[in-house]
C-alpha cells in the first residue's frame, strides 16, 4: 500500500495533484497534511511514501517553502513533477449570484479574481482564509449567503454548486513535485533540478553558468534565493533539460560542481501529463 501526503486540507489543488499522481503510481492513501515541511518530515519518518508539495506558480512565482525544504534536506528528491491547471470557481450553497453578501478565499485567489470580483460584486465584502478549500468549507456552513473562490474538486467535496467558472482574471498553472527517499521509477527521467552557490567575487556566477553553455545543456530556469546567511550571499536553483546519464549532462555538471562552492542534486524525474482522474 503506497501513501502520498499533500499539502491540505481535503479539496485543494494540492489533493488534486496528488490524485493524479496517485494514479500514476498506484498510490491508494492520500494523506492531508497542514504544512508542507509536515508532508515531507511524514517521508522521511515512514508515514508515507512520497509528498505531494506546490513548487511554482505561473501567476505568483516559486512557493519559497518548498525551496527552501529542497535545499535542507539531505534525504528527500524529487521523483515526478506534475503541472496542474488551475481553474477558479464562485461556489455557494446556492445558485443565484443575487443572494451572495460574502465571498472568502486565499488571499492570492482574491487577487487572482479581482476583475470578476469588480465587475460582479463591487460592493460585496471578500474575507481573506487560509486556503480556497478551507472557503469552501465557510460557505457550506454559512448558506447561500457566503459564496467561495476555490476548485472543483473543492465544491465536490463540500456540497457546493459552481455558480461560475473560469472567474481568474488570467489562466494560471501550479507546478506540483513529488518527493521521495528512493527513485520511483515512474518512467524515463527527462528533467534535472539542482541547486549551488558561489563565492561572492566577480564572474563566479557566470564561470557555473557558462559550463552548461560550453556542453550545450538547455536550462529552462534559473532563480534566485537568499542563501541565509549574510546579506548579499545567494543560492541559485536550475532546471534544465537531460538527465546525469546523457554524457553532455554529466560533464557540464560536473564542471559547474568545480567552480561553485556548494551544487546539489535535488532528483532527476519524469514530467507527468495531467488528466483528471
Amino acid at each position: 500500500m503506497l501513501r502520498a501526503a499533500y499539502l491540505g486540507p481535503q479539496g485543494t489543488f494540492s489533493e488534486e495533484a496528488a490524485t493524479v499522481f496517485g494514479h500514476y503510481c498506484g498510490v491508494s492513501v492520500l494523506q492531508p497534511c497542514s504544512t508542507i515541511s509536515r508532508c515531507a518530515r511524514a517521508v522521511e519518518e515512514g508515514e508515507a511514501e512520497y509528498a505531494v508539495v506546490p513548487l511554482e506558480n505561473s501567476l505568483e512565482g516559486s512557493v519559497h517553502e518548498t525551496l527552501d525544504l529542497l535545499t535542507a534536506s539531505a534525504e528527500l528528491k524529487i521523483q515526478a513533477e506534475l503541472d496542474v491547471p488551475i481553474e477558479l470557481c464562485l461556489l455557494s450553497s446556492g445558485t443565484e449570484k443575487e443572494a451572495i453578501r460574502v465571498i472568502c478565499s486565499h488571499p492570492h485567489a482574491l487577487g487572482q479574481c479581482r476583475n470578476y470580483l469588480q465587475q460582479f460584486f463591487p460592493g460585496t465584502k471578500t474575507i481573506p482564509v487560509l486556503s480556497t478549500a478551507e472557503a469552501a468549507a465557510v460557505a457550506a456552513a454559512e448558506g447561500p449567503g457566503t459564496a467561495a473562490i476555490a476548485g472543483r474538486q473543492a465544491a465536490k467535496k463540500y456540497g457546493l454548486a459552481v455558480v461560475a467558472a473560469g472567474i481568474a482574471d488570467s489562466a494560471s498553472v501550479t507546478r506540483f513535485i513529488a518527493l521521495g527517499l528512493e527513485n520511483s521509477g515512474l518512467s524515463r527521467p527527462e528533467k534535472t533540478s539542482l541547486v549551488f552557490a558561489v563565492k561572492n567575487a566577480a564572474g563566479s556566477l557566470y564561470a557555473v553558468l557558462r559550463a552548461f553553455a560550453e556542453y550545450k545543456v538547455n536550462l529552462t530556469k534559473i532563480e534566485s534565493r537568499p542563501a541565509k546567511s549574510r546579506l548579499g550571499e545567494y543560492i541559485f536553483f536550475v532546471d534544465l533539460d537531460g538527465t546525469p546519464q546523457d554524457a553532455a549532462v554529466k560533464a557540464a555538471v560536473s564542471a559547474a560542481a568545480g567552480e561553485a562552492v556548494m551544487l546539489k542534486l535535488l532528483g532527476s524525474y519524469p514530467v507527468l501529463r495531467y488528466a483528471q482522474v
